[in-house]
């Protein structure tokens, strides 16, 4: 949801005033603050047993699943630890997986993390019966990656298909994927707003071929996508308002499909969903459609109605609510069924399954089993992203996948002491809530918490201790709405700054007592690429100030770093200046103001750290393995510096946060 680039440069000049766009090729001395050593790690990896977003299941018609021996399995796809679980629905238990290793983030580019082992935030697995394989939509990896299963030797690689694009076979993040094993067809939800199809070539690896799409102009936000037995498609679709379908039903065609009818609108009724649907999956005999109604924490059964052959109607049948303790619904996902007429739920920050039992046309049901729900230890991060250090001397770290905030003081053994953590996964409006957070701000004075919650759209505001006390903004491009922010830090006078990264600008608010916001000003405009004028921002993710007011910016997809003076200058800095030649910016997440003026940058893209002047002067380029940090690569994302010298990094995909000495 990136702002389209529709303001020109003149329009910047006149804001700013005239000579306002320059760039920095200036050096001046460096500071005398070193290049920093390692010197402990604060907090290590803390990740749940499971993060389970979809599932299907290798159950047929002629399985019996009597015995852990029988070869009965759920796909599991565990998002927040990047592997596909193979799950004995006898023992419980995992018997196999693949992955575990994360592959490309959204702004880290394609130079890395994209082996057929490593996934990235995928959404989405499907079944082929008729070949055993596997499918995992790699959503931001923009891809399907095929896997062969066997119950004796687990999973192993066979090819993949798609890339990042709007034409055809590409795609724009690939949320859902389901198998038409009767066809030989496979169906990809694109989340452009469309699904594309493809034939399944025999061989093995398989071959795919582009066949043509369909949904465009009613799809606006899909989903997940299930292959009925009759081989109608049902897709999951977020609407754009209370009265549009929030399932819809296709007829395939040899090249695409044709719409029939959508069932289920927004709301809290019975067959209505609340805001969010994800999964859906149609019984084995074809009579039950079922859907997780996310927002609402259950899952709604309808009756179908076919003639012909296909689908023309759905009425809501019953609802399976969620259960109390273990049986409780967190962050209801994906589903599936079995030919034994079992019901599998994957309950993403429940950390666990749910499994029923239903009888087509009745609304009798009954939970057969749980999974023990294992949350993340405290202390312990998940892709650990913003850091402040707070005037009474705590850490704050903002633990991205885990949806939370962690916070205590270093130690004398060089970690975190009396850690506690607040927050966690669920509704926007609900308090308490951090939906996939990146960075955060302590308000000098008050010592509250400021949380630019990305995937709320909003600006939560927490007493130091995680007590809500306030919740701004909301999704859109109007002056004080938000669209995916992503940085966020006080200005010496007070008022807070927010990188709105999907707008591709800076907010400026003043803040009403201690929480309440007002929108004041927005500085920066679109504009792509390394060669854009100063002032012009691609998914600006870091923010920090120099004590004289000068605003710096990681100006991501730009691959600079760019700097604003209280007059409105803006200077951007493509690569540090030196005698000797020197690597220039790629994918810079974050930048900060050490004590002695000097910028700091996490050049995540080259795994570094770059220290500069104000001016661009190159002061020292460190990697992981000159500063002595155990296993070398380092993913920085932030820097916070406290005091005597040390600071602290968000070592992101290495799940750590380190301690670093420049004494």
């Amino acid at each position: 949801m990136r702002r389209k680039r529709t303001r020109l440069l003149a329009m910047l000049t006149a804001v700013l005033g005239a000579g306002a766009l320059a760039t920095g090729t200036a050096t001046a001395a460096p500071p005398t603050l070193p290049s920093p050593a390692y010197a402990s790690t604060l907090i290590g990896p803390g990740q749940a047993d499971m993060y389970p977003v979809d599932v299907d299941s290798n159950s047929t018609n002629s399985q019996s699943c009597t015995s852990a021996a029988s070869g009965c399995y759920y796909f599991v796809l565990d998002a927040g630890n990047y592997r596909l679980l193979a799950v004995n629905r006898v023992s419980h238990t995992i018997d196999w997986q693949i992955g575990g290793q994360q592959g490309n983030d959204p702004l880290a580019g394609s130079s890395s993390g994209s082996l057929p082992v490593q996934l990235s935030d995928a959404r989405a697995v499907g079944y082929d019966p008729a070949t055993g394989d596997v499918y995992v939509a790699d959503t931001a990896n923009n891809r399907v990656l095929v896997f062969s299963f066997s119950p004796t030797a687990g999973f192993s690689y066979l090819t993949q298909f798609g890339s990042k694009g709007t034409g055809d076979g590409e795609f724009s993040e690939a949320y859902g994927v389901a198998v038409d094993s009767a066809s030989r067809w496979v169906y990809v939800v694109d989340g452009a707003g469309r699904v594309e199809k493809f034939s399944i070539g025999a061989g093995s690896p398989p071959t795919f071929a582009y066949l043509g799409s369909f949904g465009t102009g009613t799809l606006h936000a899909p989903r997940q996508v299930a292959v009925a037995p009759n081989g109608d498609v049902l897709v999951m679709n977020r609407p754009q308002n209370k009265t549009e379908s929030e399932c819809y039903v296709y007829r395939a065609t040899s090249t695409s499909a044709t719409l029939e009818f959508g069932f289920g609108t927004s709301g809290k009724a019975n067959g209505q969903f609340t805001d969010d649907p994800r999964g859906v999956a149609v019984s084995f005999d074809g009579t039950l459609a079922f859907v997780t109604d996310s927002g609402g924490k259950r899952i709604e059964a309808f009756s179908l109605t076919q003639a012909g052959g296909h689908y023309t109607g759905a009425t809501w049948s019953y609802t399976i609510p969620s259960g109390t303790g273990s049986a409780a619904y967190v962050g209801p996902r994906g589903l599936t069924v079995t030919a034994d007429n079992h019901l599998l739920l994957t309950d993403e920050w429940g950390y666990n399954l749910h499994e029923y039992d239903f009888t087509p046309g009745t609304t009798t049901y009954a939970s057969t089993w749980n999974s023990t729900p294992s949350a993340p230890p405290v202390p312990g991060v998940n892709a650990p992203r913003g850091l402040q250090v707070a005037a009474s001397g705590e850490i704050y770290v903002m633990d991205y996948w885990n949806q939370r905030v962690e916070y205590g003081t270093l130690g004398a053994n060089g970690q975190i002491q009396a850690a506690q953590a607040f927050g966690t996964r669920g509704d926007p409006d609900v308090t308490g809530t951090i939906n996939f957070a990146w960075s955060i701000a302590i308000q000098p004075g008050t010592g509250n918490v400021f949380v630019a919650n990305r995937e709320s759209n909003q600006v939560e505001v927490f007493s130091p201790s995680g007590t809500t006390l306030a919740i701004d903004g909301k999704n859109g491009s109007a002056n004080g709405s938000f669209s995916f922010p992503q940085g966020i830090a006080f200005a010496p006078n007070g008022n807070l700054y927010v990188s709105d990264s999907g707008n591709n600008r800076i907010q400026e608010f003043s803040v009403t007592g201690s929480s309440g916001l007002t929108w004041l000003a927005s500085y920066g405009t679109a504009g792509n690429g390394s060669g854009a004028p100063a002032g012009e921002l691609n998914q600006p993710t870091g923010i920090a100030f120099a004590p004289d007011g000068t605003l710096w910016v990681a100006d991501t997809l730009n691959n600079r770093v760019q700097s604003m003076s209280p007059s409105g200058v803006w200077t951007a800095f493509h690569t540090p200046t030196s005698t000797s030649k020197q690597t220039s910016f790629n994918i810079p997440w974050g930048v900060t103001v050490a004590p002695d003026g000097s910028i700091w940058v996490s050049d995540t893209g080259n795994n570094r750290i770059v220290s500069m002047s104000a001016a661009g002067a190159l002061n020292f380029s460190a990697t992981g393995a000159q500063m002595g940090i155990p296993g070398g690569t380092i993913y920085p994302f932030a820097i916070a510096f406290g005091g005597g010298g040390t600071l602290y990094l968000s070592d992101t995909w290495n799940n750590r946060v380190l301690v670093l000495a420049t004494t």
